[in-house]
């Protein structure tokens, strides 16, 4: 019911397949293990407000770099969380069978439109308190700012120094930025969102 009426407000929304997050615990060796299980899409996204179901899925965050700028992605207008907001692009979700790895590779293609031409590096996995998901955070070195999007889910793409964004960011952007740069803070303020 919760999700039909989610999808009245936001015909975007599709069920597809996510990794549900059961644990993370570290491994004894500078690492994580990330325990999950396949879990539709619906059950995550009919969460909001005061129902909470308990679905922590498991996401990508990217920080593609090129030089000593980032990328940042203005969310559409029509996404689900943080719409309008300013985040680290590219970014999705886990499917099951794929690994972070993996996925960030499919989310620079979709969302950028670009193919990493060595390793995403596995920085750390931070939970997401707006969105309610886990994140694997990976950075991808770039050697060009050129961008070409296969998708609708930015209304824009900036590159950027990280400590001047161009706009209003996400919550997990700005503790990815402050965690990879400890000693600098962007000049924009983050909010913390519900969606």
């Amino acid at each position: 019911m919760e999700w039909l009426k989610r999808v009245d407000v936001n015909p975007a929304l599709y069920d597809g397949w996510l990794i549900q997050v059961a644990g993370v615990h570290r491994n004894g060796y500078g690492g994580v293990v990330i325990q999950g299980f396949k879990c539709s899409y619906r059950w995550y996204a009919a969460q909001a407000g005061d129902l909470d179901v308990g679905c922590r899925p498991l996401g990508v965050k990217g920080v593609a770099c090129c030089g000593d700028k980032v990328l940042f992605g203005k969310r559409a207008a029509w996404t689900a969380h943080a719409p309008s907001l300013w985040e680290l692009a590219p970014s999705g979700g886990v499917e099951p069978g794929h690994s972070p790895d993996e996925a960030i590779r499919a989310e620079l293609v979709e969302e950028v439109g670009v193919e990493v031409v060595s390793p995403p590096r596995a920085e750390c996995v931070m939970f997401d308190p707006a969105a309610l998901s886990w994140e694997v955070v990976l950075t991808l070195s770039l050697t060009s700012e050129e961008v070409n999007p296969n998708t609708s889910e930015y209304e824009s793409l900036v590159w950027a120094h990280p400590t001047s964004p161009p706009g209003e960011l996400t919550t997990i952007a700005g503790r990815v930025l402050a965690y990879l740069r400890p000693n600098e803070r962007p000049a924009t303020g983050t909010r913390s969102s519900n969606h």
